[in-house]
């Protein structure tokens, strides 16, 4: 299972590069471009966190090794973080907004897709190489911890309201 979270991994990084290559345009794309690519991204990410939840971080915030269960409390906890972050910033660039401010949108989407790298490769680094170490059964889920559906629409609503205006 493992495998599976690395493979996501590597599709979260092709699909930012690829809002990250429209990040360098000094002038907007079209929203509904912007807006798909930023929904490619965020409901992989969805995707991923919630099948991550399921598989590894509910076994570690639940094993009997107190090292282990504090070493997933504080990577839940600091992904609770970063995704809040990551939630609040999808849903406050609508198109309208990243068509009023598009500096603005460029500077803090390219902000929060390097936060979104450190934090990937901080897993690869560490977590991960716990789970296999410590022989977490990744095979088997328990309940999640999130409602990513709850959170996966919210941000659906926020990037694509509006994508299909016209800029002007």
């Amino acid at each position: 299972m493992l495998d599976r979270l690395l493979r996501d991994h590597v599709l979260i990084r092709e699909k930012a590069q690829v809002l990250l290559h429209l990040l360098d345009s000094e002038t907007m794309p079209s929203r509904a471009v912007l807006a798909e690519t930023r929904w490619n991204l965020g409901s992989l990410i969805m995707q991923h966190l919630a099948y991550e939840d399921r598989h590894l971080y509910a076994k570690l915030l639940h094993d009997s090794r107190a090292d282990v269960r504090e070493t997933g409390r504080q990577f839940h906890s600091d992904l609770a973080t970063l995704f809040a972050a990551y939630a609040s910033n999808a849903q406050h660039w609508t198109p309208d907004r990243i068509a009023q401010d598009w500096d603005g949108f460029r500077a803090d989407a390219r902000r929060m897709t390097l936060a979104m790298f450190a934090r990937i490769d901080l897993e690869e680094a560490e977590l991960y190489p716990l789970a296999a170490g410590a022989a977490i059964d990744l095979k088997t889920n328990f309940a999640p911890t999130t409602n990513w559906t709850r959170e996966a629409f919210a941000i659906k609503d926020a990037i694509i309201q509006g994508a299909h205006k016209p800029i002007v």
